[in-house]
């Protein structure tokens, strides 16, 4: 490898969404399959029901990011089967597929997402040993395993976080594992080692299965895991990493845990219950059952919404054989209420349809709309100071602080908002010069953006040959036009118009275009990728004017980009040729957060040989092409904002590429709803520090 609220009955339903393939009818709208589009929405959490920001959820090529509540959506998606893909930083994947019908709206549920083990172990190219926090989990690896050093990260995951349901019955159990970094096909097998929890006999031998995130079935690999009665585990070797589950017999007969989920004497309809092999959720009086418990003591936990997680004390609960164990689980409920109130016009009567949000901490923990009567109510909101801030299209926006109290409802937290007519959108084509654009250089003095003529008469390659003595040409790069190696290659044709915005440079007297800088001449190799003379690489930001969305109610900036950056690890967190998207708040613009980066999740050539190619936005060691990339900027509405667009080599090596281009950036009073569209399947994820391996 190359290393460089909703209802408790629905809640019901939730937990088995995430395990099966469903066929989604529309929710809402009008009937019809078939052909048209329709929209998708969908919540993350995580076991303990706590929303889960910023995770990518993928369909087909479109992605979108969840927002600080744990929503997603997507609108106008085209009818037919769909594969849903989940990820995020810190927590395990999730997959399904579903069959969306187009002219409806459909509600995919929740998706429950476990916490990545926090124990995060390098192995080196020498090998080593990674366990997870507890040490219940263990995987040897060789020499040879990675081809540099990476970070191993495991996790077992309880079966109700599970991609799918692994392969089973009445008499086995499924211990799952997530292996990080996923996807991964080691080139010597590692050995890993799981818990006997089922007093398998070393004469018995245990299946193993790896779940393909292709297909989304678990997948038998090769030879068999056997028990060693030295350590108490179960041992396999293993050339993978990613989702694995072992399918382990029971050893003697199991037993079951039962009883009732309640809080204050009061049944929780809805709760999820779970040990690391078994799960149910209770009925309408609250009970539950686990079946299939190996003998022995075992933890217990269970989440429901509203409630803080439940984690079973000291003793657990003890199993025998064959018996069932009685264990009442009494959960704490978070203090919550609710905020009604009505919105209106400054001069007028109400306002129909105006966006209401609550955030505690800059944190958004609820949303809602006004009926015909401007009434809007906020429900289940955390026990905290609270911002409420009232949207409405053309009106300047207001909010109001008010603390929720636990059990009841803080009424009449009402607005009269403005109105200011029709609102300005944004569109920058750089036909007439830099429309107010302005480009700032790193600490080093460097900066490459520039808004460049296209002339295509003339011939703009990177600084790409050398040793033509003798007829031999040698590439320090391989560009790809028009799906082949070109000996010309050109800077792209702009989306619109002659101009757009570039992170590049030009030598005139060669035509040479790259964002190396001043080359280092003493590096000439084939497939060396370009050098910059200065170690420390270089980077530029170009930053927009100020963006007046007094009057919106929303927020969404898109703009189209082409791109042609080193394919040696452009991984997010880990990578080089970092393209960054950032947001500030005037008037003072001192703190920029974040709305994304297009680089992608994963190194697309982790596992083969790269040298000089490139990944561009058509995919790695492909023709690059134009694409459009979009960010929600609702949680801007009624601010004055500028915007950044941020490239960073991080070091000196692989930077004789083209480059980064912007054209046609707009921003709009629109509801935000697909983060990319394009075909090449980008995910945006926050920036790490970058280590170049070795």
């Amino acid at each position: 490898m190359k290393t460089r609220g909703t209802a408790q009955n629905l809640l019901i339903f939730c937990v088995f969404l995430s395990l099966i393939v469903l066929s989604l009818s529309g929710c809402s709208g009008s009937g019809g399959g078939g052909g048209g589009s329709g929209n998708l929405y969908g919540t993350v959490v995580n076991l303990s029901y706590d929303p889960v920001s910023n995770a990518d959820v993928n369909v087909d090529s479109s992605s979108a990011k969840t927002l600080s509540n744990g929503t997603y959506s997507f609108i106008n998606l085209s009818s037919g089967e769909k594969l849903i893909k989940i990820t995020s930083t810190a927590h395990t994947s999730s997959y399904r597929k579903v069959t969306f019908s187009g002219g409806q709206s459909a509600n995919a549920g929740i998706s429950f997402l476990a916490n990545l083990d926090s124990k995060v172990t390098p192995i080196p190219n020498s090998g080593g040993t990674a366990t997870n926090t507890n040490g219940s989990i263990k995987m040897v690896f060789p020499s040879g395993a990675f081809g540099s050093t990476t970070n191993v990260v495991l996790t077992t995951v309880p079966k109700i976080a599970a991609p799918y349901i692994p392969p089973g019955g009445d008499e086995f159990i499924s211990y799952i594992v997530y292996a990080k970094p996923e996807e991964t096909t080691l080139s010597v097998p590692a050995i890993l080692s799981l818990p006997n929890l089922t007093q398998v006999p070393s004469t018995i031998e245990v299946n193993f299965y790896k779940f393909n995130t292709g297909t989304l079935v678990w997948d038998l690999l090769p030879g068999h895991g056997h028990s060693s009665p030295e350590t108490g585990t179960i041992d396999f070797n293993s050339d993978q990493m990613g989702w694995m589950a072992a399918i382990m017999p029971l050893y003697p007969t199991p037993g079951w845990i039962e009883g009732i989920v309640s809080s204050g004497g009061t049944p929780i309809a809805g709760a999820n219950v779970w040990t690391i092999t078994s799960f149910d959720v209770s009925d309408q009086f609250g009970s539950y059952k686990l079946e299939n418990v190996p003998v022995g003591t075992t933890e217990v936990f269970a989440s429901a919404l509203g409630h803080n997680l439940y984690t079973c004390p000291l003793p657990w609960p003890l199993v025998s054989s064959e018996l069932g164990t009685a264990l009442n689980i009494n959960m704490t409920a978070i203090a919550q209420g609710n905020i009604e109130g009505i919105v209106r016009e400054l001069y007028d009567g109400v306002l129909f349809q105006a966006r209401v949000v609550a955030s505690q901490s800059d944190i958004q923990k609820g949303e809602t709309y006004t009926d015909e009567y401007g009434r809007y109510t906020l429900y289940n909101l955390p026990v905290a100071s609270t911002k409420v801030t009232a949207y409405s299209n053309e009106h300047i926006s207001s909010y109001e602080t008010v603390t929720v109290i636990g059990g009841s409802t803080v009424p009449d937290v009402n607005f009269w908002l403005p109105d200011v007519g029709p609102v300005a959108s944004y569109e920058y084509t750089f036909e007439s010069g830099n429309e107010g654009f302005t480009t700032e250089a790193d600490s080093l003095g460097h900066n490459f953006w520039h808004r460049q003529d296209y002339s295509p008469t003339e011939i703009l390659r990177p600084k790409n040959y050398f040793n033509e003595s003798h007829g031999a040409v040698k590439r320090k790069v391989y560009l790809k036009d028009d799906g082949i190696i070109s000996n010309d290659s050109r800077i792209p044709s702009p989306h619109g118009g002659s101009y757009y915005f570039w992170y590049g440079q030009t030598t005139p007297a060669t035509s040479e275009a790259s964002y190396i800088g001043i080359e280092d001449p003493y590096v000439s190799e084939e497939g060396s990728g370009g050098e910059s003379l200065n170690v420390e690489g270089n980077s530029g930001t170009l930053e927009s004017p100020a963006l007046n969305l007094t009057g919106y109610s929303f927020g969404k900036l898109s703009f189209w980009t082409w791109w042609e950056i080193e394919g040696k690890n452009p991984k997010q967190g880990e990578g080089y040729d970092a393209m960054y998207v950032y947001a500030s708040k005037g008037p003072s613009y001192t703190t920029w957060h974040l709305l994304g980066y297009l680089n992608p999740y994963e190194d697309p050539a982790k596992d083969i040989n790269v040298s000089g190619e490139a990944y561009t936005s058509g995919g790695f060691n492909q023709p690059g092409v134009w694409v459009q990339h979009n960010y929600d900027l609702s949680g801007y509405a009624g601010y004055t904002i500028k915007l950044r667009f941020v490239f960073n080599t991080y070091d000196r090596k692989y930077n004789g590429f083209r480059g980064w281009f912007i054209d046609d950036v707009k921003v709009e009073n629109q509801q935000f709803g697909i983060s990319s569209f394009g075909n090449n399947g980008i995910r945006y994820y926050p920036a790490f520090p970058k280590i170049r391996g070795n």
